[in-house]
């Protein structure tokens, strides 16, 4: 065979390949993704739709997983793609309303002319914008399941979606809480210079023998922990502990507890425990602290009350040593539960009025919107809902400005 005939038929070959290979490049698509740190709806849609406006497809699959689309979280498993049973094209044609001739529903190229329609006939609305992703602190901060709030910026044009079935919107509403249950376990507290009953956390576990304790490894969600209670006492199988790292001290209000997750003892039968991590908010290693978790009160879809008379305090520091950039950062106040601060209390962060030498004088204003997400006796932890002016410096006034009904 000549060399030119050999060139053509690698080219035939390869031509007649390209099919097979790229079946098996869509085939190699995975169906569920483990959730890593810094991954967002957004970046997986990009990644495996090939669109980050389609984020609203993967939230759609895993409404069992992800409780708020604007977060997810290390080692949650999200499904890609729906079953096989799943269609996204009906295989039959939409029947004709019950009672209407078939020859009714004609294509819309059959209509009769645009004279022989009623006067009265309303517009026709306009095509909804496309989606964009979520911010925090957005619809779910200000619409309740039942608010007449317009959401078309972030939805779309309401009537049209109206028939199209589950919405965005709908999606919202339905999970819409005030506080939820994982901002109160993750954003952490001041240990008020209390002695805490901690146990620890001595690594993570290769199954099924607890004597194979795996040191500096990350534990991620249903991995299978050690850890022992604190001297004296016992934890009992269904216990659920916070974990989580004691960090730096605070004069006057004690040290800084940054969670990292939780676990659930299920094996208590020899000294090193036996827990499985049920929420990561944070690398699990060893060496880490855990407490008995504090019973967390859902306040339920209620929406927090303007009140006039509140508490006045101060911020004590923000949690992670960095200045004030925007929504989900969290600080500390220096108001708790025997100052009347409740989950849910909103504060705002006000700047004083004061004349500054050869600069612009400052004015009172509001920094900063903060909600509170967890109560000590003498201090509250708060996660920022809304930022006007960033950078807030520790020491600013804390005014309580709304509470949840009780």
């Amino acid at each position: 065979m000549t060399r030119s005939a050999r060139l053509g038929l690698a080219l035939v070959l390869a031509v007649l390949g390209l099919p097979a290979l790229a079946s098996a490049q869509v085939a190699s698509k995975p169906d569920t993704h483990t959730v890593r740190p810094g991954d967002t709806l957004w970046d997986l849609a990009r990644t495996y739709l090939g669109d980050p406006f389609l984020w609203p497809e993967i939230y759609r699959l895993n409404t069992a997983v992800v409780e708020d689309p604007h977060w997810i979280y290390p080692g949650e498993v999200l499904r890609l793609a729906g079953g096989a049973e799943v269609s996204a094209v009906p295989a039959t044609d939409t029947p004709a309303p019950a009672g209407q001739p078939v020859e009714a529903a004609q294509p819309l190229a059959q209509a009769p002319a645009v004279e022989s329609q009623p006067e009265a006939q309303a517009p026709v609305a306009d095509e909804p914008a496309a989606l964009n992703e979520p911010e925090v602190a957005d619809a779910a901060a200000e619409a309740g399941p039942t608010d007449s709030v317009d959401l078309t910026p972030l939805v779309g044009n309401r009537n049209t979606r109206r028939a199209a079935g589950p919405s965005l919107e709908a999606s919202l509403a339905r999970n819409y809480r005030p506080l939820r249950r994982s901002e109160f376990y993750s954003s952490g507290f001041l240990t008020e210079e209390q002695v805490l009953p901690f146990g620890k956390v001595l690594g993570l576990v290769t199954p099924p023998a607890i004597e194979e304790v795996t040191n500096r490894s990350t534990a991620m969600i249903y991995a299978k922990v050690a850890v022992t209670p604190p001297a004296g006492a016992q934890y009992q199988v269904g216990d659920t502990l916070l974990v989580g790292l004691v960090q730096r001290e605070i004069r006057g209000y004690g040290r800084v507890f940054l969670p990292t997750g939780l676990v659930r003892i299920i094996d208590v039968s020899r000294a090193e425990n036996l827990a499985e991590v049920v929420a990561a908010y944070g690398p699990v290693r060893d060496q880490q602290v855990t407490l008995p978790i504090e019973k967390f009160a859902d306040p339920g879809n209620v929406r927090a009350v303007p009140i006039s008379d509140g508490v006045v305090g101060r911020v004590i520091a923000g949690r992670d040593e960095q200045p004030l950039i925007g929504p989900q950062d969290v600080i500390f106040l220096d108001r708790g539960r025997t100052d009347g601060v409740a989950l849910g209390d909103q504060f705002e962060l006000r700047r004083s009025a004061r004349e500054r030498v050869n600069r612009a004088d400052l004015v009172n204003e509001v920094m900063a919107t903060v909600q509170v997400v967890h109560v000590g006796e003498h201090t509250s932890t708060a996660r920022v809902l809304r930022v006007t002016q960033p950078d807030v410096p520790v020491g600013i006034e804390a005014r309580q400005v709304a509470k949840l009904p009780s």
